[in-house]
């Protein structure tokens, strides 16, 4: 039996290596996506680390100059914070 003057089984045959390199294709695209999304998390994460240490170093660098600044207020303001989170506790 033949179609197109080709036996079957090299039709059946080139169907497959049809088949089997549309799914390489696929396969080699959702690599790259992934690959990319891999990037893109990698970069915003990196991006969000140094905007925290950033935003911590300026929390406290402000929190040294207030502390000596007023030295008197800020002990009085942990010495009550203490005695209300003591409190809150029983």
């Amino acid at each position: 039996m033949s179609t197109n003057g080709k036996p079957i089984e090299n039709t059946f045959h080139d169907a497959g290596n049809d088949i089997r390199s549309h799914l390489n294709a696929i396969a080699s695209k959702l690599q790259a996506d992934a690959q990319g999304a891999k990037n893109a998390a990698y970069n915003k994460l990196k991006q969000q680390r140094e905007f925290a240490t950033e935003t911590l170093s300026k929390a406290g660098r402000e929190a040294t100059r207030l502390s000596r600044r007023y030295p008197l207020q800020i002990i009085a303001g942990a010495l009550a914070l203490g005695f209300l989170i003591g409190r809150s506790r029983r």
